[in-house]
């Protein structure tokens, strides 16, 4: 299951939202600022959204690279 942690008012995070959709991809979406801070300062990515993928963690970037 792809999970994506987002934030309010987020560009990017509606755009990878679209493009998961868009590939008929299954994905949860997690708009909680507190959760998103711990996923990604874990990973040491600094912006939203943090995508996480097969017990990995990416940003967006990274992400679509790797589906």
């Amino acid at each position: 299951m792809i999970k994506v942690y987002g934030k309010e008012n987020c560009g990017k995070c509606v755009s990878l939202k679209s493009i998961l959709k868009n590939k008929n991809l299954e994905f949860e979406y997690i708009e909680d600022m507190k959760t998103l801070m711990i996923v990604a300062s874990k990973a040491r990515i600094m912006s939203a959204p943090v995508v996480e993928y097969n017990d990995n963690v990416y940003s967006m970037e990274a992400f679509l690279q790797v589906i």
